[in-house]
């Protein structure tokens, strides 16, 4: 799981790199050090992997560049760097957000789309390439006014007390599939009905779930298969396994996009969420104790609010 950091001065040489990597005329470290520092400026940053880098002025946030590695594409780590500024940009107080795309970019085209962006401009021939010249498309999307995002990332965004849980998975029921592929891992079908169900999960089940879901498919699947390919999808860096003090492993298919856990511990049940101020938080605290963050992992253990009010009366 990758994860997603606010990029500091310090950075810039690191997002100079990314940037290279992504455009034909990339911006110098002395150009990001000097955007990091501007009045309303923030960034969002993947080490190694990609950032996301924007301002706010007014109501009004505009993204002023975006790059992520050749090699991280794909992979739902731009989703994640844009829903992560987006957010951010709003408890600055934006109402809106603007950004520019090249009129050939479809993957990034198709990205913006699925946020809720649409064409507001055009810029005839703004932008120079070894191919020729290319229209800049102005993008244009209204922000939520509430603290929540409301975003359409094409997946009902659900929200927890202003803040913001990042949407369904949009991963394939192959996905798992494709990836134990990848990594050379030999497929039975056993194993593929096994992929498949935690590719569907929504709920990070334990194995005994995942073996009642796998033998509706397939009776001849034994737990012990079950435990098995599990584990040897967990080794392989596939899925990830949590323990949310109930006593039992639970698991989800590891993601690009950082998220932390509720836990209802009346019912069980599992909520993700996401938010841009714990996330900054966590890095400040770390450098505060002479740290610099690399990773982390938050689980929150709730009671619903209205259990409060039942005792109350």
């Amino acid at each position: 799981m990758t994860l997603l950091r606010p990029a500091l001065a310090a950075d810039a040489p690191m997002l100079a790199a990314l940037h290279g990597q992504a455009f034909e005329r990339p911006w110098s470290e002395a150009d990001f050090e000097k955007l990091l520092c501007a009045s309303g400026a923030f960034a969002w940053l993947a080490a190694g992997a990609g950032f996301i880098l924007c301002w706010v002025q007014g109501d009004e946030a505009e993204v002023l560049t975006f790059a992520v590695a050749p090699v991280r594409r794909r992979q739902g780590l731009g989703a994640a760097l844009l829903r992560a500024a987006l957010a951010h940009a709003q408890t600055l107080g934006a109402e809106r957000a603007l950004l520019e795309a090249a009129s050939d970019n479809s993957a990034a085209l198709a990205l913006y789309a699925r946020f809720g962006f649409s064409e507001i401009g055009r810029r005839p021939a703004y932008y120079a390439g070894s191919q020729g010249r290319t229209d800049a498309l102005v993008l244009g999307l209204k922000l939520g006014h509430d603290g929540a995002s409301r975003l359409d990332t094409g997946a009902g965004s659900a929200h927890i007390q202003g803040m913001t849980a990042p949407p369904e998975s949009t991963s394939m029921p192959e996905r798992i599939e494709n990836l134990c592929v990848e990594k050379g891992m030999r497929m039975t079908d056993q194993r593929r009905v096994i992929a498949r169900v935690l590719s569907e999960a929504k709920d990070h089940p334990d194995v005994e779930e995942v073996h009642r879901r796998a033998a509706a498919v397939d009776e001849g699947i034994s737990i012990a298969t079950v435990y098995r390919t599990v584990r040897l999808f967990e080794e392989a860096g596939i899925i990830e396994k949590h323990d949310f003090r109930d006593g039992r492993a639970r698991y989800e298919e590891v993601s690009d996009d950082h998220h932390d856990h509720l836990i209802d511990m009346k019912t069980g049940r599992v909520l993700e969420f996401f938010d841009p101020e714990i996330e900054r938080l966590q890095v400040e605290i770390a450098r505060r104790l002479g740290y610099r963050l690399v990773d982390h992992r938050l689980e929150l253990y709730g009671a619903p609010l209205e259990d409060e009010g039942s005792t109350k009366g």
